[in-house]
């Protein structure tokens, strides 16, 4: 039985982008962009508590004991699973993208779903139910889950501060990592031989399982597409370098008679305007360690400073459409469908149905990627243009939910042993030959065009059902990889620049112009206090604000809107992380 009260944790939340309760003590050095923690960092299990007596318990035997456990699924890997003796409820979350996203138009009943029940489910007795997560507003449908008592058996996401603030308030359970080996083999012997298997720990205790994230020193299948036949139009002979170069570009662009080519959306939520490429580089470090975390907009930095400038800029030279701040993403999609915006970026796949949109729309538009330069590139005016921030070391992290029975956690740790199988993750990445996909030589290619078809896979080639397991395919190089997921069926081939964005960046980021957010060993009781009001209600409107203010008013409001932002929580924030960093509980940034 599930438990019908939901009770908030006491711990804290912990900040960064990976587990760092072990950061230290692990025998090896974690991959945060260079940067080591100090000798002396590993926290005590005093300075992270695991909660008090109001954390979630329950009556039940926990998820790794044997009393309440299926004697028949305690042998090591698949061999020694048979089927539960009474059927057992999994809930997997996955994405809804919304109708330019998804793929297939139902992405809880669908051929792949069907698949998944039919040669997983029920051989083991297990009812798999896929529950859809807005992936645009992901915080608070997993809120409104919990409130009603109704998680899915796990929590998934790909910022590591989503999970911490779910286990602080008592969304999840710890598990037993040893279950974890035994169940599922595989899916452990990832973690480990990627050397992910270090950041599972939340206060001393196993909360998350991670998949892995190949490539994760770049952020490559992130791709920005531009019109190439507006800048032969106005005699550009290259993409904006500078933010400088970028400006004397729109102002050609409206001269030409194309209105708000900047397009432009509303900002709300994590990970909001990041300022890695309005940064100074090579950073300051205490900067970079106090300000530098994504999840929380950055307002009071001279790097803030130079990105709202600059929209300050596009708003008031009619560059950006004045009305978008009551437009979302799905209005950015549809302008540059319609020919109406610059440029639109957006992850890469074999299969996209925006660009296929723009085509056929646009039969005569002429398309081109920004290929990051190897070269870094800054000016003095607006800081650097060409910096980025690397993705994980992981993927997508995976937690329990509190309520979730043993026999729960038990058939989701099977389901991801099932997902790491080569045979499965093949399939549900490329889906069936002749109708998903085609062999050319030994590679396969995926069909372009894959709408109307019953078997027409999810988002990216069904990510987010496979997500739990890889954050992306992979053929074993780059080159293959590329191929892989390089846009099929377009009047236009970019696979040649998607591969040379990719080696710019991680040239870049050997040059230590691509830094990992700065990682802390230790929680911070201001994030959890102060973190939401900030990115979710604050930062928003003051952005608004200095976006639609007058050039000559942008300087004085500012400092105000900033001083008022430290006041509600930030200096705080950055109080604690500079007192951690002091006390050597961070990374530090390569040398």
């Amino acid at each position: 039985m599930k438990k019908k009260t939901l009770q908030r944790a006491a711990a804290l939340v912990m900040t960064s982008a990976m587990v760092m309760g072990v950061m230290t003590g692990c025998g090896s050095e974690p991959a945060t962009g260079g940067g080591t923690p100090s000798s002396e960092s590993t926290p005590s299990s005093e300075s992270t508590p695991a909660g008090d007596d109001t954390t979630p318990t329950s009556s039940e035997p926990a998820s790794g004991s044997s009393e309440g456990e299926d004697p028949a699924n305690t042998a090591a890997g698949m061999e020694g699973w048979t089927a539960f003796e009474s059927p057992v409820t999994l809930q997997i979350p996955v994405y809804d993208r919304g109708d330019n996203g998804n793929g297939c138009s139902d992405v809880v009943n669908n051929y792949w779903t069907n698949w998944v029940q039919e040669n997983f489910g029920a051989k083991y007795n297990i009812n798999v139910e896929y529950i859809a997560i807005n992936r645009n507003d992901v915080m608070t449908d997993y809120t409104l889950l919990a409130t009603g008592q109704d998680l899915p058996t796990v929590l998934m996401e790909y910022d590591y501060d989503k999970l911490a603030t779910w286990q602080s308030e008592g969304y999840l359970q710890p598990y037993d990592m040893e279950q974890l080996r035994t169940v599922a083999p595989t899916f452990y012997q990832n973690m480990v031989d990627n050397g992910i298997d270090i950041y599972t720990q939340f206060n001393g205790e196993d909360y998350l399982a991670l998949g892995q994230r190949p490539y994760g020193n770049t952020n490559y299948t992130w791709i920005t597409w531009y019109r190439q036949d507006w800048l032969d139009e106005v005699e550009v002979d290259h993409y904006p370098a500078t933010s400088v170069e970028r400006l004397e570009l729109f102002q050609k662009l409206v001269d030409a008679g194309h209105e708000y080519p900047a397009g432009g959306t509303k900002i709300a939520g994590a990970g909001a305007d990041q300022n890695y490429g309005w940064r100074t580089y090579p950073q300051d470090e205490v900067t970079w360690a106090t300000t530098g975390d994504y999840q929380i907009p950055a307002l009071s930095t001279e790097a803030q400073k130079r990105l709202l400038k600059f929209e300050n800029e596009l708003y008031n030279r009619g560059f950006k459409n004045p009305e978008y701040y009551t437009r979302d993403g799905g209005e950015a999609i549809a302008d540059f469908i319609n020919g109406k915006t610059f440029e639109w970026s957006g992850y890469t796949s074999s299969t996209l149905d925006t660009l296929a949109s723009f085509y056929e729309l646009n039969p005569e538009g002429k398309l081109s990627v920004v290929v990051t330069s190897s070269d870094f590139v800054q000016d003095d005016v607006w800081g650097s243009s060409n910096a980025f921030r690397p993705t994980n070391v992981f993927g997508a992290m995976t937690a329990f939910a509190y309520d979730a029975t043993p026999e729960e956690v038990q058939a989701a740790m099977m389901y991801m042993e099932w997902m790491s199988q080569e045979d499965v993750l093949f399939t549900m990445q490329w889906g069936l030959e002749g109708v998903n996909f085609n062999y050319d030589g030994d590679t396969p290619v995926s069909v372009a065009d894959q709408s109307g078809m019953p078997e027409q896979q999810g988002h990216n080639n069904n990510v987010d059902y496979w997500m739990i397991v890889t954050a992306s395919k992979t053929l074993g190089s780059i080159e293959k990889d590329i191929a892989a997921i390089s846009p099929q069926g377009l009047p236009q081939d970019f696979y040649e620049d998607i591969l040379a964005n990719y080696y710019g960046q991680n040239e870049l980021y050997n040059k230590n112009y691509a830094n990992s957010d700065c990682n802390f060993a230790t929680s911070f009781q201001a994030v959890t206090e102060y973190g939401n009001i900030l990115k979710e209600e604050l930062y928003p409107r003051y952005r608004d604000q200095l976006t639609m203010c007058t050039p000559e008013e942008f300087d004085e409001l500012y400092d105000k809107l900033s001083q008022e932002y430290l006041d509600a929580g930030y200096q705080e924030v950055i109080n604690q992380r500079l007192e951690a960093y002091n006390a050597g509980l961070s990374t530090k940034l390569p040398k």
